[in-house]
């Protein structure tokens, strides 16, 4: 019958180890699915930092009354298609007309006027008209009769041709052209000379020198001929006539070259863009929307087309592959397993898309404040940047695994901060200069509210950040200004800190990691655990105390977690509380034990380890003290009273199954639990040395160590055969010095028995 309970107990307490380490298993699993978690940060963290979408850009016409405020959500550079219009026509407008000069034009003409003397002075009989007909052939010219009746009046005298002849080189030379009207119209700018048949050009300012070719041109001749006294006035009008009709314009409008220098001029110009920063607000609600406001909004609308949101969207999928790739190979260097690389991963994961939320909320904050406040310089948001918690998330990857993978989780997000807020270097910088201040403000926490000392150290070194990066920009913005930027920075340091103390223990408890912090208050002896243990079941708590000295050296010895084992062996023991009475370390009279049978009494003593965890949830321990409460006898025998079993065995009730004095595990996995296991059974042992000599000693470490290798009992944990060796050292190291010599008392005999 004693048999049969005992039977039940124990397997009442392996269903509930079961059960917990089904649990502790389904977690570390979920951890370490690496590549599951790398998906989640290229896609999560892509969605977290990638420009905001095109829905977020309202598209409002001239004159509409706009319904909410828009707010710039980056900085964006748009294509001002009126303002790069206008800009190309002044290019335009300002390339001068190109006219042409034909030099040859007034020789032409004179040797036209030589001909037709000539022919005059050889013929002139007949009448005007025949005249005017032979003269216009030979000189290729339109005459009238009454011009040719002058010129036979004048009987074709070389003294008219040579009057002429100058008339026709002055004016050319002063330059006729087809239409002053249309030249004039350049006359504030000037018009681009350039004469045919010659590479030669200039700029000609005076456009009011030449001479209209059109119908005013016989009274600017007539003009010339009056000062002309060898010429009578009944011949000017005549004679004026026919040089206008057989003058050729001789500067002439190059429409195509024109075109053609315009066109060029008008593409050269650059497109105009138009720079709108991070938070400014275009229009706010219920103001009228102007034609510019419009036309921004619109080229925001069609920058947040589905093509732009995507392009973006991938460009920090793949920086963030980037980034997820190098954390997989920096832990797999550094983690002392693949299994725990992976885990870590899975954790550290889940803290950067938890810092990205966080940072992306508080973005979304203050464009919100900075929308709702109208009055300078509150209504900015690069004020309010500053107050983001960058070291929220290097604090808390500090702590919990070390100052390089805190300073790499600030190198890392400082590259995401950017991404989310538009890309700009001096962010990036910002970001980088606080978190890196963070993690190591962070190191060597004794208590959880020195985080507020660490939240004033990032606040100021966030404030200089702030006036270096101002300083390095070459402009700094007005006292105001930088002096709430200043204020922003500083609250944001203080801001990390409350999150990563608030953030921290929540993550502890899902990613069951423990920090140094949390070690350290669980080491105070006046915790409500401890104190009870000291009290109701002292032999016990002082050999949790001894215990742990032997864990930590042995911690150190092989590089495992000192801090970790030592708080593990205060707690690995308290189911004892339960029945302090039925463990030898408590007793001090009778032993309970003599009115139990075997079977009973083991079940006793291995209901310490279900009695322990039920007491670490109770008191909510974390996950590696439970660990260590139901791992650091494993599996073991109850060896004392299984010899009592086999000493009273009965054949007719079968033989004494070794299982049935076994504790119900599990075997230890990590290195801090083989110690913990260890460490238990060589202080138990070190109690039972009459005379504690160095080879006594050593030969009792030995003995252990050999007892609980061939039992298996480290199978499933990290510890290799040079670890174990390196802590069976460090016990001999630490039992020589426990067990050293003292010279005698002078006057006292501490070894004489007391008479009754």
């Amino acid at each position: 019958m004693n048999g049969k309970e005992g039977k039940e107990a124990r397997t009442t307490a392996a269903r509930i180890a079961v059960r917990r380490g089904e649990f502790v298993q389904l977690r570390r699993r979920l951890l370490g699915q690496a590549w599951a978690w790398y998906g989640c940060l290229v896609v999560l963290g892509a969605l977290l930092v990638a420009p905001g979408r095109a829905n977020k850009i309202p598209t409002l016409k001239a004159g509409e009354i706009a319904p909410t405020d828009v707010v710039v959500d980056r900085d964006v550079v748009l294509p001002d298609a009126e303002s790069t219009e206008e800009k190309r026509r002044r290019a335009s407008f300002e390339v001068l007309p190109v006219y042409d000069v034909d030099p040859g034009a007034a020789g032409a003409l004179m040797d036209k006027l030589d001909r037709v003397f000539q022919e005059g002075r050889k013929r002139s009989a007949g009448d005007d008209i025949d005249l005017a007909q032979r003269l216009g052939e030979v000189g290729s010219l339109v005459i009238q009769p009454r011009e040719a009746a002058v010129l036979r009046a004048a009987r074709f005298s070389p003294e008219l041709l040579g009057v002429l002849r100058e008339v026709v080189e002055r004016l050319y030379q002063q330059g006729v052209v087809s239409d002053r009207t249309e030249l004039l119209h350049a006359a504030d700018r000037g018009i681009t000379l350039r004469t045919v048949g010659k590479n030669q050009e200039k700029v000609e300012l005076d456009v009011y020198r030449f001479v209209d070719g059109g119908s005013g041109l016989a009274e600017v001749v007539e003009q010339r001929l009056s000062a002309e006294p060898s010429i009578p006035r009944a011949w000017r009008a005549p004679l004026a006539a026919l040089l206008a009709r057989a003058m050729v314009p001789n500067v002439v409008l190059d429409r195509g070259q024109t075109l053609a220098r315009r066109l060029k001029a008008a593409s050269s110009v650059e497109e105009v863009s138009v720079r709108l920063p991070r938070g400014k607000v275009l229009v706010r609600r219920g103001d009228e929307v102007t034609a510019q406001t419009a036309r921004l909004l619109r080229a925001l609308a069609e920058r947040n087309t589905p093509t732009q949101t995507y392009l973006p969207l991938a460009g920090a999928g793949l920086l963030l592959a980037l980034v997820g790739a190098a954390w997989l190979f920096y832990l797999r260097r550094q983690s002392p397993s693949s299994d725990e690389a992976r885990i870590r991963f899975g954790a550290l994961i889940a803290l950067t898309l938890g810092t990205l939320v966080l940072e992306r909320f508080f973005t979304f904050l203050s464009r919100g404040v900075a929308a709702s406040l109208m009055r300078d310089p509150f209504g900015h948001i690069e004020i309010y940047l500053p107050a983001l918690p960058h070291g929220a998330g290097p604090i808390i990857a500090g702590l919990m695994f070390g100052l390089p993978v805190g300073v790499l989780f600030a190198v890392s997000q400082s590259v995401m901060v950017a991404l989310m807020l538009g890309g700009d270097v001096g962010l990036a910088v910002y970001a980088l200069i606080s978190g890196v201040a963070a993690a190591f403000a962070s190191q060597r926490l004794k208590e959880r509210y020195v985080l507020a000392r660490v939240g004033a150290v990032v606040g100021g070194v966030n404030a200089v950040a702030v006036v270096g990066l101002a300083l390095w920009h070459g402009k700094v913005a007005d006292a105001s200004v930088l002096g709430a930027q200043v204020a922003s920075a500083a609250l944001g340091g203080v801001v990390a800190a409350a999150l990563a103390s608030f953030l921290l223990p929540l993550l502890e408890t899902a990613t069951g990691t423990i920090t140094d912090i949390r070690l350290l208050e669980l080491s105070n002896p006046n915790l409500p655990l401890l104190k009870r243990m000291s009290l109701e079941a002292p032999g016990t708590f002082q050999h949790s105390l001894a215990m742990a000295n032997f864990a930590e050296a042995a911690a150190e010895a092989i590089g495992a977690n000192p801090l970790l084992a030592r708080v593990c062996c205060y707690y690995h023991d308290i189911g004892k509380l339960a029945k302090p009475e039925y463990f030898v370390e408590n007793q001090r009279g009778e032993n309970p034990h003599d009115h139990l049978t075997p079977w009973m009494s083991a079940l006793v003593v291995s209901n310490h380890v279900k009695a322990g965890l039920e007491l670490a949830r109770e008191y909510r321990l974390p996950e590696p003290i439970q660990d260590a409460i139901t791992t650091h006898h494993g599996t073991k025998l109850i060896r004392y009273f299984y010899s009592q079993a086999k000493a009273k065995e009965d054949p007719d009730h079968g033989e004494v199954q070794e299982t049935e004095f076994r504790y119900p595990g599990p075997k230890p996995r990590s290195k801090e639990m083989g110690i913990l296991m260890l460490a238990d059974a060589v202080e138990a042992g070190s109690r039972t040395l009459s005379e504690a000599t160095p080879g006594r000693i050593q030969s009792m470490i030995d003995q252990m160590v050999k007892n609980i290798l061939e039992d298996g009992q480290l199978d499933e944990c990290e510890l290799t055969l040079k670890d174990i060796e390196r802590i069976g050292a460090a016990f001999f190291w630490v039992l020589t010095n426990a067990f050293h010599q003292r010279i005698d008392y002078p006057g006292f005999d501490f070894n004489r028995k007391r008479r009754g």
